[in-house]
């Protein structure tokens, strides 16, 4: 709060919640009423970012595959996951009203982003917090049988358009079905880009 430069505990505190799984990181009194707010985001971005790289060269605590029990959202996750280092899988996408999938799918720290599409501004802002997670606000299309699939199409028409995946790329794609307003996750598809776009012609409504 009174010093431009961090103490070597406090350095210790933010490179060891990176280590044990830790979502996201904050400052209080240095931004509240600290003499060098900037300063200190600055140095604990820098920090939390050298400790990723660090933990990304097999040094931080592993994310525990076996022994555990499993709801339905967990074990998708867990294979959507999975797909993405063992398929070369370029993006994860999901769509999410609650948050719920988006966030399990961080807790298993997948490789590649996770790209989550929600019909809320409040989730999409809950969900920034989350591990890996790029969280979108997509506007709800109502309960239909096609949901999950115009949900899909949008998603990937945005992630095509901004360049994070191409024509020759895979994706996991991670969603549930829904009826009468009432949904969960329940089904898994690994999908190429291309086919993805080349289908989406056909029915697809433009994002704006």
């Amino acid at each position: 709060i009174e010093n431009p430069r961090p103490t070597r505990a406090e350095i210790a505190d933010i490179a060891n919640a990176v280590y044990y799984g830790t979502d996201a990181v904050m400052l209080s009194g240095e931004t509240a009423y600290g003499k060098y707010p900037l300063e200190a985001v600055r140095t604990m971005a820098q920090v939390a970012r050298a400790a990723e790289i660090s933990k990304l060269q097999e040094k931080a605590i592993p994310v525990p595959f076996k022994d555990m029990e499993y709801g339905r959202t967990s074990f998708l996750a867990k294979q959507a996951v999975k797909s993405a280092s063992q398929l070369n899988v370029k993006a994860i996408v999901t769509d999410s009203m609650t948050g719920r999938t988006a966030r399990t799918l961080a807790a298993f720290r997948s490789k590649c982003p996770v790209y989550s599409f929600c019909n809320s501004v409040e989730v999409a802002r809950w969900l920034s917090l989350c591990y890996g997670v790029e969280a979108h606000y997509q506007e709800d299309t109502g309960y239909t049988t096609n949901r999950h699939k115009e949900y899909f199409m949008k998603a990937i028409k945005y992630l095509s358009d901004t360049q994070v995946v191409e024509k020759g790329d895979y994706v996991t794609y991670l969603s549930g079905t829904f009826t009468d307003g009432k949904g969960g996750t329940s089904f898994l598809e690994i999908e190429k880009i291309g086919n993805v776009l080349e289908l989406g012609e056909k029915y697809f409504v433009p994002v704006d």
